[in-house]
Parts: structure tokens; C-alpha cells; sequence
């Protein structure tokens, strides 16, 4: 079976099972460059230009340790799930919305192997700061351990085989990881982010991104954190001078590109 298995298992470190990672039938040829067309999005302050074929759709870490009521976030540490909860029929539309364009879906899960063998000592300690240590045993297993149910991406968004599936051990999904390489073999230039939690995953995503020249689109009604404070802090900072970070809207402004 052509595929590009092999390659994907070498560029994402943590993806070693091909049932896993989702990759065992993926090749740069089944993204969709014929259909591909050019839209404008309009946003907060300056339009974002696209052509679908050269564009990504990153869904963050929407886990079950983050996103289920018996994901360790909320049974064990009893943080308020709602909005997290909200944005699934959003990212589910957005979803759709990527797979009849021809876009590439890519999703990322926050986790570790059982061995812990590349926690850093730095996130092993702030973990245990917030009272949330890595493998520490919840209702659905080890916390964001591989593996374990928690760690799984939510039932209600569950990737298709041609659809990569991003084992990551930092917050930004291009840390430790050769997302960045394997986007740029495909054509990738422009992200469409959506995910949790906005003001960590999803933030490091976005800004790391920036940094290695991609365009980013985050969707603000299909990110969300655990405090609203804290979702409005990270597009707060996102829009800051007038645009230097990057660009914020609506997946409803999306669709409407979509029309015109």
C-alpha cells in the first residue's frame, strides 16, 4: 500500500502506532490541490487571503482529560468544562466544512509515553504546580498518558484514517515534533487554528507557527478555556498592535467567504 507510514513515524516521534496515528493511508497526494480556490476572510482588523488547497485545519488537543465531564480537568480537579464543551459542534462544522474543501485536517494531543521519557523536568514541575501531574490516575486512566482513554481525542470529533493524528509533548504542537516539515512538504502556507485551551496549546501553537512563516487564522468561537478571562486575554493578545501577531475571526465569517 502506498503511504507515506514510515516517514510520518520517523517526523512525529510520539506516533508510532500507525493505527494511531492515522497515517497508514495518508500521502501528499490525497490533499486536494485541483478544487482549490482563493477566499477572503474578513477578520478583526485586516482580511486574511487563502487558497484552500495550500491551507491546514489544526484541531488542539480537544482530549478527553480537557474536553469529557470524566476527563481528569474536570472529575479530578473540578475546573468548569462549559465552554470547552461548546465549541465541539463548532470544530465538528469547521471539520466538515475542511474535509469537502479538500483541506487537510490535523489533530494534536497533548500526551506521553507511560515511560515519561521526554517529560522535561521544567514541565514535570509546573504540572505538579497545578496539581495536575502527568500520569497522575484519573477516571480515564493516567493523565495524558498515550494510551489511555483520557488522552484520546473526544468521541464526538474522531478523525478519519487519511487524517494525521499528532502525538505532541509541549504545549505548542511544532515543539519536539516535525509538524512544521511535514505541512511544508505538503504545500501547506496557511493554518486555520481551533482547540484548547486558548490561552496555552492553542496560543503556543499559533505563535510558534508565526515564527516559522505560516499564516494563521485562529477561530475564536471554536477555541475556549477554562476561564473566559483567560480565552479573552489570549485574542487580546493576538490582535494587539493592530495586527503584528496575526489574525482572529469567527468560523461563522468563514463560511460567509465561503458564499461571496
Amino acid at each position: 500500500m502506498p503511504c507515506m507510514l514510515n516517514q510520518l513515524k520517523s517526523a512525529i516521534p510520539h506516533a508510532t502506532n500507525p493505527d494511531r496515528c492515522g497515517a497508514s493511508n495518508f500521502t501528499p497526494s490525497q490533499v486536494d490541490t485541483k478544487s482549490s480556490r482563493s477566499i477572503s476572510v474578513p477578520t478583526h482588523q485586516h482580511v486574511f487571503s487563502m487558497e484552500t488547497g495550500k491551507t491546514a485545519l489544526l484541531v488542539v488537543d480537544m482530549q478527553n482529560d480537557f474536553c469529557h465531564p470524566d476527563g481528569f480537568c474536570c472529575s479530578e480537579l473540578g475546573v468548569d468544562i462549559t465552554a470547552v464543551r461548546e465549541i465541539i459542534p463548532r470544530i465538528q462544522k469547521v471539520i466538515d466544512y475542511a474535509r469537502r474543501e479538500g483541506i487537510l485536517v490535523v489533530y494534536t494531543m497533548e500526551s506521553h509515553p507511560p515511560s515519561l521519557s521526554d517529560l522535561t523536568p521544567s514541565k514535570r514541575l509546573r504540572y505538579e504546580n497545578g496539581r495536575c501531574p502527568i500520569g497522575a490516575l484519573g477516571k480515564m486512566g493516567g493523565y495524558l498518558l498515550q494510551g489511555q482513554k483520557g488522552a484520546k481525542i473526544i468521541s464526538e470529533l474522531q478523525p478519519l484514517e487519511s487524517e494525521i493524528q499528532l502525538d505532541k509533548p509541549q504545549h505548542s504542537a511544532f515543539a519536539s515534533t516535525n509538524l512544521d516539515a511535514i505541512l511544508k512538504e505538503l504545500g501547506v502556507t496557511h493554518l486555520l487554528i481551533t482547540g484548547v485551551t486558548t490561552e496555552c496549546c492553542v496560543l503556543g501553537t499559533y505563535r510558534q507557527a508565526n515564527d516559522l512563516g505560516f499564516h494563521c487564522l485562529l477561530l475564536e468561537d471554536c477555541c475556549a478555556a477554562f476561564e473566559e478571562s483567560h480565552h479573552q486575554a489570549a485574542i487580546t493578545i493576538i490582535l494587539a498592535e493592530d495586527g503584528v501577531i496575526g489574525w482572529v475571526t469567527s468560523s461563522e465569517k468563514l463560511f460567509e467567504a465561503l458564499v461571496d
